[in-house]
């Protein structure tokens, strides 16, 4: 009787453990909340937000840049919502009921409730009027605030807030490697699903010279014919302030 008391008890707990597996979501819970991971588009210069390992994975095969754990977001609190524009394939996020049903009444999709608020910890929000797609930027770092601000983005305060700070990428994270050639264009993120035209569009770039770099180099160029450039498959161009977010701070000494 002891033994089949015994063996009901261990089947009991496999099939709880095996709901369990079935039921909750593909988020990582940090101790008191949720990872929100961060991840890069280096052609598009958008940075995607997202608690779905399943998500943030999809994306780092496609070719997005995992950057690690953004900030860690409460279960319960004030909700941060999720838009999409199909025409510029970004994504926006809003505390701000009100501002969610404007953007969608200009032709944004509304994807849900990404995150919660709440906590101590800011999350400063980031404006660059400079370009029409990936317009805004959200760090718990006052020193990437800081030095955004310094190249020309427009800071905006506190966006919204965490229970605590991110942190960089780690090799337990287990992300997968891009399964496409280094020199392809990612997809964008996902929209839940198709979307919308844009809202709140960013004023017009000045007028400055044009500038060309590669996704892999650390300087940018006068002309697309510079002989550093004769051997590279991907030649991005753009203004001198795309090319300084895109990390390309220095001039080329060949064209320069």
């Amino acid at each position: 009787m002891r033994a089949k008391i015994l063996s009901r008890g261990v089947l009991a707990t496999l099939l709880g453990l095996l709901v369990a597996l079935v039921v909750v979501p593909a988020t990582a819970r940090a101790a008191d909340g949720t990872n929100m991971y961060r991840l890069y588009n280096r052609w598009s210069g958008e940075h995607f937000y997202t608690a779905s390992t399943l998500e943030r994975d999809s994306l780092a095969m496609i070719g997005w840049s995992y950057e690690g754990v953004g900030w860690v977001a409460p279960t319960t609190g004030d909700p941060v919502y999720r838009l999409f524009n199909r025409y510029t394939s970004d994504h926006h996020y809003v505390m701000d009921a009100g501002e969610r049903d404007k953007l969608v009444a200009l032709g944004w999709r509304a994807e849900g409730i990404g995150w919660y608020s709440g906590g101590d910890v800011e999350v400063l929000r980031q404006f660059n009027p400079y370009v029409k797609t990936a317009t805004h930027n959200y760090t718990t770092s006052r020193g990437e605030n800081d030095s955004l601000v310094g190249m020309g983005w427009k800071e905006e305060g506190v966006g919204w807030y965490a229970l605590a700070d991110g942190r960089p990428a780690l090799p337990e994270d287990n992300v997968p490697e891009p399964s496409v050639p280094e020199e392809s264009e990612p997809a964008p993120a996902p929209s839940n699903p198709a979307p919308s035209q844009p809202s709140n569009p960013a004023p017009s770039e000045p007028q400055t010279s044009v500038v060309y770099w590669t996704p892999n180099g650390e300087v940018y160029h006068s002309t697309r014919d510079c002989p550093s450039l004769r051997r590279s498959k991907t030649v991005l161009s753009g203004t001198l302030s795309e090319a300084s977010a895109a990390g390309k701070d220095r001039p080329c000494k060949n064209c320069y």
